[in-house]
């Protein structure tokens, strides 16, 4: 599982939208992502890859995955990104490591 390490507004650097309503409120960013049809979610303490589901309405942000925020990227490559930025941590632990 990823975790963020940077609070979720330093996410925007990346391309990242504050939600809508009560989540954005909260402090949540999400991230469209065309190629893949994915939506990459993050707040202080949790972040999450997601499909977008046909005729899913997410009240966090809206109805269309193919929003005017898009990203070209993949969400692996945006992953890849926010974790050599420093932004992302696997909770992980490496064999041999207590």
């Amino acid at each position: 599982m990823l975790i963020p390490i940077a609070k979720a507004k330093e996410f925007e650097k990346f391309g990242f939208k504050k939600c809508k309503g009560k989540y954005g409120k909260q402090g949540c960013y999400y991230l469209c992502v065309a190629r893949g049809c994915k939506m990459l979610f993050v707040s202080d303490v949790y972040f999450d890859v997601m499909d977008w589901a046909r005729g899913c309405i997410d009240p966090r942000i809206h109805k269309d995955a193919n929003c005017r925020y898009r990203d070209n990227r993949t969400y692996l490559d945006i992953i890849y990104e926010l974790i050599k930025a420093d932004m992302l941590k696997s909770d992980c632990v490496k064999v041999g490591e207590n």
